[in-house]
């Protein structure tokens, strides 16, 4: 059966943040929304379905999980990434910022140095900050409008004494997937200079054509060993509000760990519909996904064709995973602060500002192309009016 992600659905009054908060983040409300990170498409249907009978109960009391669910990763994980993932090492979490938030407290101590690569996914500065330890920028190094990771640079950090390493991959906003190659050179740093790896996951399963993901954990034992793999349905099969995440930990001793601190922190299980989300999605969204893929290149290229016959002095990045477009304004000989006022009040338009992503997004913004292709044609038609005017 295929999947309609042509079809234009009305978010407006569900309390979707991605419209209710255009006003506060945009100054106005009539904004087409394209930035936070979730889809405008009907999720997996059989989750419908699953959802409206559980809801039947109508008894919704503390919810654990059981074989049939773990199996659900583990089969998914297997499938899709030729993961082969221990069960026993899983820990379900609401999310995984609050993930990350826990094995900072855990894994390192206050004026510890941990690593990030920006430009990245704002949460990643305020994970680090929020406990006391040293935020140490890796910048990317933007090659033409291909990233690729400064190795040489990275090592002299890891030298100066990094504890902890956050790695995004596929990489948020860039649309980086990061090659096997790339990353056994990474994961051969961490293991030389005994640096804990976080590598937050959640947009693995969405991947282009002639790209692969690679689960760095499962590249050799020995990076296994420090390496916290945090994952989730939420990215992939429009789930974010039903709060559904997991971390994949190297061993039980460290898993123990990230249980207690999470447990601590209140954030230890799901609720009772993350969980049938998360097992109905991976037991039956594949060829979902698979049509989903297709629709976003299409997306993609639409964005690319249009920006590429403009006039507009706007391009987009090499995106390679994710739905996320890294949009660079620079050749538009604009400051940033224009561009976010052109952006919002002559093509009213709502995108990410790319500041907030660190410095290396100053006249950068990020567009999430996860829409049906008429507004994605609607949305960049009125930026490329604003900007070639």
């Amino acid at each position: 059966m295929r999947n309609d992600f042509k079809e234009v659905i009305n978010r407006e009054n569900t309390r979707s943040a991605k419209f209710e908060y255009r006003e506060k983040l945009f100054g106005r409300s009539d904004v087409l929304p394209l930035w936070v990170a979730d889809m405008d498409f009907a999720s997996v249907p059989e989750l419908q379905d699953a959802l409206i009978e559980r809801a039947k109960h109508n008894v919704y009391g503390y919810t654990t999980y059981d074989d049939d669910i773990l199996n659900a990763v583990k089969n998914w994980l297997k499938k899709r990434h030729d993961y082969d993932v221990n069960t026993d090492l899983i820990t379900f979490s609401p999310g995984v910022i609050p993930s990350l938030h826990a094995l900072v407290q855990i894994f390192t101590e206050e004026n510890d140095q941990i690593v990030i690569q920006p430009p990245v996914y704002p949460p990643f500065f305020s994970v680090v900050k929020a406990h006391n330890r040293q935020l140490v920028e890796n910048p990317l190094i933007n090659n033409d409008g291909h990233y690729e990771i400064n190795f040489d640079h990275l090592e002299q950090l890891f030298k100066q004494g990094a504890k902890a390493f956050i790695l995004c991959s596929p990489h948020n906003p860039v649309g980086r997937v990061w090659t096997k190659e790339e990353l056994e050179q990474l994961a051969k740093l961490c293991v030389q200079y005994d640096v804990y790896l976080f590598s937050d996951e959640i947009h693995a399963d969405v991947i282009f054509s002639s790209y692969k993901h690679y689960p760095i954990a499962h590249l050799n034992k020995d990076i296994h060993q420090l390496t916290f793999t945090l994952m989730a349905p939420s990215k992939t099969f429009n789930i974010a509000g039903l709060q559904a995440s997991y971390v994949i930990s190297p061993n039980r001793d460290f898993k123990k760990k990230v249980d207690e601190q999470l447990m601590r922190q209140g954030a230890m299980t799901l609720n009772t519909f993350a969980f049938t989300a998360l097992e109905v999605v991976y037991n039956h969204g594949e060829e979902w996904l698979d049509e989903l893929i297709e629709q976003l290149e299409e997306n993609k290229q639409l964005v690319n064709d249009k920006l590429e016959q403009s006039q507009s002095n706007i391009s987009s990045v090499d995106t390679e995973g994710t739905y996320l477009v890294w949009l660079d304004f620079s050749k538009t000989g604009l400051k940033h602060e224009e561009i976010k006022r052109k952006l919002n009040d002559e093509a009213k338009v709502g995108l990410n500002d790319g500041k907030s992503f660190g410095d290396q997004g100053e006249q950068f913004m990020r567009i999430n192309i996860a829409s049906p292709p008429s507004i994605i044609e609607e949305g960049i038609d009125r930026i490329i009016k604003a900007f070639e005017s």
